[in-house]
């Protein structure tokens, strides 16, 4: 992470403003769409709408990360994000908490929206019958196409707003872990997936 980070705010890497998430309760959940779960992060974010950035690695053109802006403040230290039972200093040395990837996609969604998607995925399903084959062909792949396959901004209720941002997980499938970046005065003022591509 420390490399990445470095990379950030040194000009190594290049960002792209994706469009806002909107975050209803608070909660932040970070995993792959297509294997979603919904259990967030320990720590809560005031609700409203924050800015995406993706940062690319223009030598290889991956996403080597992605942020989520709560504050124009810049971070001075990072710290790993966990959820309700995980312990930083429980951790062995080289060992990380994150989620896993199996199809390429990462995310970031207030958990009633990650909620919500499960649902959407299923009334969909119901309503095509035979003719459904996945969420990730049926939906979320024609979302992606519209910007060059790598990132899109899924509605899950048009009444409430609530979306999903996915987007491309640097080389793909892995393992990643996600960072609260805390101000100088102590404050949160972003999360990052790191994507390991650094």
């Amino acid at each position: 992470m420390s490399k990445l980070l470095q990379e950030i705010y040194s000009g190594g890497l290049r960002p792209e403003i994706l469009e806002k998430l909107k975050v209803y309760s608070g909660k932040i959940v970070a995993c792959d769409p297509m294997i979603s779960h919904t259990v967030p992060f320990e720590r809560s974010i005031a609700p409203g709408e924050y800015p995406v950035v993706a940062w690319w690695n223009d030598e290889g053109d991956y996403i080597a990360a992605v942020e989520l802006k709560f504050s124009e403040s810049q971070p001075v230290r990072w710290e790993m994000a966990t959820k309700e039972g995980q312990r930083i200093e429980e951790l062995e040395e080289g060992h990380i908490y994150g989620y896993p990837v199996d199809t390429g996609l990462g995310c970031f969604g207030d958990v009633e929206a990650i909620i919500k998607m499960d649902v959407l995925e299923t009334k969909i399903q119901r309503e095509r019958g035979e003719d459904f084959i996945s969420f990730y062909d049926d939906v979320v792949d024609d979302l992606l196409t519209e910007n060059n396959t790598t990132w899109c901004n899924l509605i899950v209720s048009e009444d409430t707003g609530l979306n999903v941002m996915i987007f491309r997980s640097g080389y793909g499938d892995g393992f990643y872990a996600s960072y609260w970046g805390i101000d100088e005065c102590g404050n949160i003022v972003s999360i990052v997936t790191d994507f390991n591509v650094l």
